[in-house]
Parts: C-alpha cells; structure tokens; sequence
C-alpha cells in the first residue's frame, strides 16, 4: 500500500466521522450500515463502560480528528517524512483519559509506513477499532497492517508509549533495548492579565471543563496578578457547572471538598469547582491551582522552569482561549515532532 492510497482511505474516513459528531441520523454512502449503526450505539453507550465518555465528549473527540481527515492536511502533514513502506513495526500503548485521544499516535504511525501493534487502554477499548474497521471496509489489507490488543507486544522494532509518570519507569526498564518514545503526565496552564473579556474568560472555562478536565491540554493552573478578583471568572464559566452532574466528576469534587475543608486552607469554591492557591501544577481533580504574580516575567519564569510539565498555554497568540482542546495535526504532544522521530528511530 502506498502513502497516497492510505491517504485517500483516511480521507474517505473523515466525512464519516464528522457525521458521526453532528447528527443523531448519520448517513454514508462509503461505510455499511452495519458500521454506522456500531458507531451510533458506543457513542451512545460508552458511558457506561467508562463514566467520563459522555455521548457530547465522544461526539467532540470524534469531530476533532475529522478535521484532520482530508487530503490537503494529511498530504502536507506527511509529504516531507520518509515512508517506511510497512516494513517496520511500531509497538502502540495507548493512553484512556480522553476518547481516541491515541488516534494521532496510530494517524502518525500509519502515515510513517509502520505496521501497528496497537495496545489498547482499558479506558477505551471500543472506538478505536472501530476506526479501523472502517479503514478495513475500504481495503482488507488494513488486517494485516494492524493489530489491535496482540496478547503480548512482540518483534516490534519500536515502541511509543503513554502513562503515568510510575508507569512510564516500568517502560523505560522494559523498553531500554528498543528505540522508544514514551510520554507522561503534563498539564496546561493560562496566563490571565486581569483585563480579559467575560467572553474569553468563558471560552478559558472550555478549556478547564471539556473532556471534565482529564487531558493534558485541559488547564488546571491559573498564573494570575497580585489582587486578582476570580468574580468575574466565577460568574464566566457558571455556564459549565453542569459537569457536577456526571457521577465521577461529582464524586472527586466532593472528596476534594471534604478533604481540603478539614486540612483548613484557604478554598475557593463556586459549586462545581474548587480554586486553591498552589505554585502545583497537577491538582486533584475538579480543582484549579492558581498562583500570583507581580510582574509578568515571573510567569514567564514560572512557565520556563515548568515547560517540560506543560503541555500548552491558554490566551497566547498562538494558542486561543477556549481551543486547548482543538489540537491541529502538528500540535505534537510533549512538544515532540512524532513524525520526525519515526522518521529517525530505526536509524
């Protein structure tokens, strides 16, 4: 299979799943029903298998990588990388915190020309299959170049993987042989001025409360000026205070809640969320650390000594409030160019 041919498959993919993510009736004149009809039944219904996949997070995660599904994007997001021409074979273990958040990581491995081994999170075991079948119904040749939760990672010639920082000791131990790339915690963090519009102070509410606050790109820290009144961020992202109504989400702010009422520090608490002055960058959840500054080299400073536990920063010319959570194609976790380091693993 050539690059151009996986690209038009992934590309006939991409309607589909912005379909998927708009309509409660999707239809496709590509894909069988009998796909269509799994998708709409584990968007429904995955819920349940994982409390934090709510119908509306698997929706967005879904609408997401349809923007990357089209020709002109994958084409200048591959067009410059060697092609391994599935020769090779990439170990994958995914990570579960957010729906298909490991899609880019089989996106980047396929456009690289790897054969997968693809370990599945135990978070999320129904989606992405679910993308490979439909790559399968265009070209069966797609079973052969993908295999989803092998009973062992075997005869891989490199190795990327997601974890926790603990986790992420066990792979570098296990993987000290083979060329890896392994990632874990990091966190987002925005820079608040004091002048921000109740407009941007609500889109800065997307990127605290989407996917209930469990992505790295999700910001848990707020750097802001001596004196800063959080009213007017209060009143900003009342709209959101809805996710007290998902029962894991629910729980961790009332555990949180009992547990730092009887530690006595100082909380801020709006009902549906707790603030709590920290220079931490990683709160419990269903709370937001914040730290003030004088000037704003000292959260610049702050940022620097940190940049390699942040993944990025809300309010900045390049990063918008409220689009965290809409990464582009090259929006590289951990600031590391996937594609560029497949190219030059086996080297």
């Amino acid at each position: 299979m050539t690059r151009s041919q996986l690209i038009t498959d992934l590309a006939t993919l991409g309607p589909l799943l912005a379909s998927l993510s708009a309509t409660e009736t999707p239809q496709s004149e590509v894909f069988s029903n009998e796909l269509t009809e799994a998708f709409k039944s584990v968007i429904a219904r995955e819920i349940y298998r994982n409390g934090w996949f709510e119908p509306r997070e698997v929706k967005q995660a879904l609408k997401g990588i349809s923007t990357w599904l089209n020709h002109g994007t994958l084409d200048a997001f591959s067009s410059t990388y060697t092609f391994h021409e599935f020769r090779p074979s990439l170990g994958l273990i995914l990570a579960g915190n957010i729906p298909m958040v490991g899609f880019h990581d089989v996106l980047c491995g396929l456009l690289s020309g790897y054969r997968l081994q693809i370990k599945l999170s135990s978070d999320d075991q129904q989606l992405i299959p679910l993308l490979i079948r439909g790559l399968i119904e265009l070209n069966p040749l797609y079973t052969e170049l993908i295999q989803i939760n092998p009973q062992k990672l075997s005869g891989f010639d490199t190795v990327i993987g997601t974890g926790s920082d603990s986790t992420l000791l066990h792979f570098k131990s296990y993987f000290k042989h083979t060329p890896h790339l392994l990632r874990g915690n990091r966190t987002s963090v925005a820079i608040l001025r004091g002048n921000e519009t109740s407009e941007e102070l609500h889109a800065l509410g997307q990127d605290i409360f989407q996917y209930f606050g469990r992505g790295c790109r999700n910001v848990t820290h707020l750097i802001v000026p001596e004196g800063y009144s959080f009213d007017p961020f209060f009143e900003a992202i009342l709209p959101f205070q809805a996710v007290i109504q998902n029962k894991k989400y629910g729980n961790n702010y009332d555990y949180n809640r009992a547990i730092h009422l009887l530690s006595s520090k100082p909380l801020l608490d709006n009902g549906f969320v707790l603030l709590m002055e920290s220079t931490e960058l990683h709160p419990p959840l269903a709370m937001i650390h914040y730290h003030t500054y004088s000037y704003v080299s000292e959260a610049l400073d702050y940022i620097s000594a940190n940049r390699d536990k942040i993944q990025c920063i809300s309010g900045t010319d390049t990063v918008n409030f409220g689009t965290t959570q809409e990464p582009r194609i090259d929006d590289f976790a951990d600031g590391i160019n996937t594609m560029e380091w497949l190219e030059h693993a086996l080297k």
